[in-house]
């Protein structure tokens, strides 16, 4: 089931609600705004809002999209197809690119048939975001639009599953791997690494046997301090690495231990995390961990105390310990 709340960096995707309605019908009575869009009348009244709230914005498939002071658009992807539009004093922010790869990525995590959009000739700004999120062209021809009483030409695109993760940004790069934010579609190949209890087990927080809808609200991009990261080789999800709140956390998929992917990925986040500020890092892992507390010895951390708490997939208090990393014996590393 799609959710009908999103969260974003900067953005929050909710349903449209009747609150909406002034911003609403101020937005599209600006020519500016529906002279774009095919189905949106002009002028726009009351009226029109409340029909559309009532009748067609259904959540989890049409949202109102707000920043941190309020309301900023709408989007939806209705009958696989993607539409939107933002005030204008929001435009050239990156929203609009935002907001539709959240909501196409909860979509293609349900269904992954091809999404179609489209923008009338002359509309650059939605050419451009349809671009980046991976959209092509299909044809050309014509298309009413409402607002401006006439047909217009109208650029026709779609977008598969593949080609949006495909399009989906790059956060980084190493020697034989690269990061991107985890997005829904990528719940089944997470799922599969922790399914596997030689995964779980070193972990704080993941339950076992496996819960699907917990692995679910991991296979989302961080909201927060730091940053997660899946890591690709290739197009395979292989593990995943984050900092957050100045801790590192990983894990890797059982076939590729022993190549060397663990300090490869590690040295990429430290890099990447001392890049955005802190003095130090910390690191918490099992007492029986071997393997990690070696990896973490050999990036220069060094341990610093030791405690006991839960271990949720064991279902047991374990012994731990803590682990800092400087910035300043971070080259020497």
């Amino acid at each position: 089931m799609i959710r009908a709340e999103l969260k974003t960096a900067r953005l929050t995707l909710r349903p449209v609600s009747p609150e909406d309605e002034g911003v609403v019908v101020a937005c599209l009575n600006d020519i500016a705004v529906s002279g774009w869009l095919a189905v949106v009348p002009w002028p726009y009244a009351a009226a029109d809002f409340q029909q559309f709230q009532t009748e067609y914005a259904m959540p989890g498939a049409s949202f109102a999209v707000d920043d941190a002071q309020g309301f900023v658009g709408i989007l939806g992807v209705e009958d696989r197809t993607l539409g939107y539009w933002f005030a204008p004093q929001h435009h050239g922010r990156g929203y609009a690119t935002e907001a539709a790869r959240a909501a196409l990525a909860e979509h293609f995590a349900q269904d992954p048939g091809a999404i179609a959009s489209g923008y009338f000739e002359g509309n650059t700004r939605s050419a451009n975001v349809l671009r980046k999120l991976g959209f092509v062209e299909v044809g050309r021809d014509t298309k009413h639009c409402r607002a401006m009483k006439t047909d217009r030409p109208h650029v026709a695109l779609t977008l598969t599953h593949e080609a949006f993760t495909t399009a989906l940004p790059i956060e980084a790069r190493s020697a034989r791997l690269t990061y991107r934010s985890l997005q829904p579609t990528d719940t089944d190949a997470l799922h599969r690494i922790v399914s596997q209890f030689d995964v779980v087990r070193q972990l704080a927080s993941f339950p076992w046997p496996a819960e699907r809808d917990f692995t679910r609200s991991r296979a989302q991009p961080y909201v927060g301090d730091g940053f997660v990261w899946g890591v690709f080789m290739g197009p395979r999800l292989v593990g995943t690495v984050g900092v957050t709140g100045g801790e590192l956390g990983y894990m890797f998929a059982p076939d590729v231990w022993g190549q060397g992917i663990g300090t490869e990925v590690c040295r990429t986040a430290i890099a990447h995390a001392f890049d955005l500020g802190g003095d130090h890092l910390m690191a918490g892992v099992w007492a029986d961990n071997a393997p990690s507390l070696g990896l973490l010895a050999k990036l220069g951390f060094r341990v610093t105390g030791q405690d006991v708490s839960l271990n949720r997939a064991r279902g047991v208090d374990l012994a731990g310990y803590w682990l800092r990393l400087d910035r300043d014996q971070w080259p020497s590393a």
